[in-house]
């Protein structure tokens, strides 16, 4: 039997609700991530917390700021965030694969990435931890969830046309895109 375990990439009040980067038409994903997690015991939050001096302020604007209500987890989800914060991985990069211990890749054999956004952090995290996989030579399948993962729109940034490309990529790097049912 497979042992799966499911990343919540930056599903974040300062990514959701309010914040420089907040849209609400992420907000759909919720209670579908809510219903996969109800189905899965195995789940590890990563959460944007950064600090003003962070190089990633640099590219984006200032957003999800350590210890600041933007870096919480939205409320719908808080009830699946262990009490001692032992399932909560902390990052200060878009790419969650660099701060995830790696005896967490080698203990599930399936790793299922919801979240946003599907063009920044779970794109370069699913094709992060596909070509580890790959230069490992370990076969595990990775499974992104189309109707799970969402990004922001604005008028520099079409969100349903950069959406649907890098669900395109991630599918040609061999990474499995189902929708949840």
């Amino acid at each position: 039997m497979k042992k799966s375990v499911v990343f919540v990439i930056d599903v974040l009040k300062g990514f959701l609700e309010k914040g420089n980067l907040a849209d609400h038409r992420i907000q759909k994903i919720v209670p579908i991530i809510k219903e996969i997690l109800n189905h899965n015991p195995n789940i590890f939050f990563v959460c944007d917390a950064h600090s003003t001096n962070d190089l990633e302020m640099t590219q984006y604007p200032v957003h999800c700021l350590k210890d600041t209500e933007e870096s919480k987890v939205v409320e719908k989800l808080n009830i699946f965030v262990k009490q001692d914060n032992s399932n909560v991985i902390y990052k200060n990069t878009t790419n969650s694969f660099f701060h995830i211990d790696k005896s967490i890749y080698n203990e599930y054999d399936e790793f299922i990435i919801v979240g946003c956004c599907t063009d920044i952090c779970i794109l370069q995290f699913c094709l992060t931890l596909k070509v580890w996989l790959n230069k490992e030579n370990i076969d595990k399948k990775i499974i992104v969830y189309d109707n799970a993962v969402e990004t922001f729109h604005n008028e520099n940034h079409n969100g349903d046309m950069m959406h649907r490309y890098a669900l395109e990529l991630m599918k040609n790097a061999g990474i499995e895109i189902k929708t949840w049912e």
